[in-house]
C-alpha cells in the first residue's frame, strides 16, 4: 500500500465544473478581477460570516497587505515563533519589526502569558496563527489583552478554513483574517489568498492597495504604495468549485482525524494533540507528540523506505526565532537577548503530522496506524 503525502481529490464532476467555468473565463476577455473573483470573495465571506472578503495572489500578501492596511511600519508586531516564515515577513515587508512570543506545550497554540510579558512600548498588534486548523483555547484572553493594551488583533489562518471555537468561525473574530489557498491546503486555488474583515475602512483600503494603491481600478491614479496582489478568475473557479464541496471536505478531515484518535489509542509512544470540546478543528494538519526517545526523521525515513508512507512535514520543525535570515538581519527582530523559547523548542522537536486528506479510506488509516505500532515495537527508530 502506498501512501503520499497529498492527494487531491478532483472526481469528474469537479474536472468537468472547472474546464467548464475556465472556458467562460476564455471566452469573456478578462482573465482577473472579474466576475469570478468577486463571486468566490462574496462566497467566502458568506461561509466565514464576514461582511468582507478580498482575494490576494497569496497567503502571504493576505498577511502583509493587512499589515500595509493598518500600518505598521515603524512598530513592532508580536508573533508566535512556532508558525511558517511567511507570518514573520510579512511583518518585515510592511515595515514593522517582529517580536516572537513562545507557545503553549499542549497545544501549540500562542501562549497569552509571553504575550504580556513581551509587548514593548512601540508593539502596535498581535498576530494569532491557527496552527494546524487549530483554534487557541484562550483566544478570548489573548482578544482582551489586545483590547487592554489598545492593540490590534488579526488572525493568521492559513490552516484554518472552516475552524471554528464556541460556534464563531475562524476569520471572523478579530479586525481582520488571513487565509492561504496553497494546493497542501484545507481549500486550495492552487495559489492565492484571502483576506476576510467586518471593518469597512479597511476594506476599502485593501482594495486600493491591491492594485498598486490605485483608488479607482479603472484609472492610472496612485494614492497608496500598493503592490500588485490582484487575484485571478482561473484561480477563482477552482476556489468556487472548492467552496461548492467545503462541507465535504471539512467532514472528510474531521471523519479521518476521528480515526486517528481511536486507533492511536494502541500505540503508548504517540500522543494525540488533546483539543477542547468547543473547539472544532479544520484539520490541517493532524498533530501527535512523540516519545523523546524516538528519532523523528528516522521514523519517518523507515515508513517511507519500508512501508510506502510518506509523513507530511511537521509545524513546525524550525523555530522562526532560530531561522538563520533574523541572523543576517537582526534589525528585523526586536526581542531581547534573554528571551526563551522552551515549549516552541519542545515541540518543534517532538511532534509528527500524520496524512489527512479527503479520500484517505479507513483501510489506508489502519495501515499507518499498523505501520507506526510496527516501527516502535521494532526499535528501528529508538
Amino acid at each position: 500500500m502506498k501512501i503520499p503525502i497529498l492527494r487531491l481529490p478532483y472526481d469528474e464532476d469537479d474536472i468537468d465544473f472547472i474546464k467548464s467555468e475556465i472556458e467562460k473565463v476564455l471566452r469573456s476577455g478578462y482573465l482577473t478581477m472579474a466576475d469570478r473573483v468577486r463571486e468566490f470573495e462574496m462566497r467566502f465571506a458568506k461561509y466565514c460570516g464576514t461582511n468582507y472578503a478580498v482575494g490576494t495572489n497569496s497567503g502571504t500578501s493576505s498577511i502583509e497587505i493587512i499589515l500595509r492596511a493598518i500600518g505598521v511600519e515603524g512598530s513592532t508586531v508580536i508573533v508566535p515563533s512556532n508558525t511558517y516564515m511567511a507570518t514573520p515577513i510579512a511583518v518585515v515587508k510592511a515595515g514593522g519589526r517582529v517580536i516572537f512570543v513562545d507557545c503553549q506545550q499542549e497545544n501549540l497554540q500562542i501562549d497569552p502569558d509571553d504575550i504580556e510579558r513581551k509587548i514593548q512600548s512601540d508593539t502596535k498588534g498581535v498576530i494569532i496563527v491557527h496552527i494546524g486548523g487549530i483554534i487557541s483555547p484562550h483566544f478570548d484572553r489573548i482578544k482582551k489583552i489586545c483590547e487592554k493594551k489598545g492593540l490590534f488583533l488579526i488572525e493568521d489562518a492559513a490552516h484554518a478554513h472552516g475552524a471554528t471555537i464556541d460556534g464563531k468561525m475562524a476569520g471572523s473574530m478579530s479586525l481582520a483574517g488571513s487565509f492561504s489557498f496553497y494546493p497542501t491546503k484545507v481549500l486550495t486555488t492552487a495559489e492565492g489568498g484571502m483576506v476576510t474583515t467586518d471593518n469597512e475602512e479597511i476594506y476599502h483600503k485593501l482594495l486600493v492597495l491591491r492594485e498598486h494603491g490605485k483608488a479607482d481600478h479603472s484609472f492610472n491614479i496612485h494614492v497608496e504604495i500598493g503592490d500588485n496582489w490582484r487575484f485571478s478568475e482561473i484561480h477563482a473557479v477552482l476556489g468556487i468549485q472548492q467552496m461548492k464541496k467545503v462541507d465535504w471536505i471539512l467532514s472528510e478531515r474531521r471523519r479521518i482525524a476521528a480515526q486517528y484518535d481511536t486507533y492511536l489509542k494502541i500505540i503508548d509512544e504517540i500522543r494525540p494533540l488533546k483539543i477542547s470540546s468547543n473547539i472544532n478543528p479544520s484539520y490541517y494538519k493532524y498533530i501527535a507528540f512523540l516519545d523523546e526517545r524516538i528519532e523523528r526523521e528516522k521514523l519517518k525515513e523507515t515508513l517511507k523506505r519500508k512501508y510506502s508512507i510518506a509523513l507530511p512535514g511537521e509545524v513546525y520543525s524550525h523555530p522562526c526565532h532560530n531561522q538563520p535570515v533574523f541572523k543576517k538581519y537582526p534589525d528585523k527582530m526586536a526581542n531581547s537577548s534573554n528571551d526563551e523559547f522552551p515549549s516552541t523548542n519542545y515541540v518543534c522537536k517532538h511532534h509528527i503530522c500524520l496524512p489527512l486528506y479527503p479520500g484517505l479510506n479507513d483501510e489506508e488509516i489502519k495501515y499507518i496506524v499498523t505501520s507506526l505500532k510496527e516501527c516502535i515495537k521494532n526499535r528501528t527508530i529508538v
